[in-house]
């Protein structure tokens, strides 16, 4: 049997940002034979969960927040990696003081700064509502100590961008990814995706030998390093294609759905 792991944005969806129905089909047959297909990526569990239903993957375990937060497949937290609360309030304090957006993904919760475009753009890309405590008074209230986030996103004009960005380069608990000019997405430094892999792969009693994984950025390296094979699609950065043991279609072009069924026939054949 096999761990078939992958990231989601860039990676597993189609132009419309959802699955294709080859996609489905490929990872209900993969399902259907036995193995496993975790979806890693540094979105929150409940938007991951929207796209489980599509296939009626919710079964398997989740890495979420960029392997800050691994869900077993009963959702229990086998692996959890949050931000400090000092570094949240630090980051508070920036936004508050140049009113910049910045969302704290805690767990299953994500708080938003307030009713902006930023917070419409993201429940547009994510299909998920935010909770109904903003980003300040979830700070505000101490919530941040006693739940802290896993992630922060920050949003907003490209020198508030760069700002919070500079501020953080002298903080060594945290990791900062420029995902665009106008998002910066902040993690404890301690995460990584392959240290979620690892942890999905002790859970379902995987050895390294048999876990694959699809990515196509930087942040999915670290996870290449934790499989035993690991593929990029064609779209990817020229580091991420030079790191994979192999190389699919683009993800507009069902990259993944592509190498898990000629995956699924070439085992077909040896067996029979």
């Amino acid at each position: 049997m096999a761990m078939f792991c992958t990231d989601i944005d860039g990676t597993l969806l189609n132009p419309d940002r959802t699955l294709s129905p080859r996609t489905i089909d490929a990872v209900r047959a993969v399902r259907a034979a036995g193995h496993n297909f975790v979806l890693c990526s540094s979105r929150m569990p409940e938007s991951m969960r929207i796209l489980e239903r599509l296939y009626d993957g919710a079964d398997e375990p989740l890495i979420a927040y960029n392997g800050g937060l691994v869900l077993s497949r009963t959702g229990a937290v086998v692996h959890d990696i949050a931000i400090a609360p000092e570094h949240a309030r630090k980051i508070a304090g920036y936004c508050a003081e140049f009113d910049l957006h910045a969302s704290f993904f805690a767990g299953e919760a994500w708080h938003v700064w307030g009713e902006d475009q930023w917070t419409a753009r993201e429940i547009n890309n994510t299909g998920v509502s935010p909770h109904p405590m903003s980003s300040k008074e979830y700070v505000s209230s101490g919530r941040v100590e006693i739940n802290p986030p896993h992630k922060i996103m920050c949003m907003g004009e490209q020198s508030l961008v760069d700002g919070i960005e500079a501020l953080l380069i002298a903080e060594p608990g945290v990791v900062t990814y420029r995902s665009k000019d106008t998002y910066l997405e902040i993690a404890n430094a301690a995460c990584s995706k392959g240290l979620g892999v690892e942890a999905a792969a002790q859970e379902l009693g995987y050895s390294k030998d048999d876990c694959y994984f699809f990515g196509d950025n930087y942040n999915d390296i670290p996870a290449f390093a934790a499989v035993g094979t690991s593929i990029a699609v064609a779209n990817g950065k020229q580091a991420v294609l030079e790191a994979a043991t192999i190389t699919t279609s683009r993800h507009h072009d069902d990259g993944v759905a592509a190498y898990l069924e000629s995956w699924l026939a070439a085992g077909s054949q040896l067996d029979a």
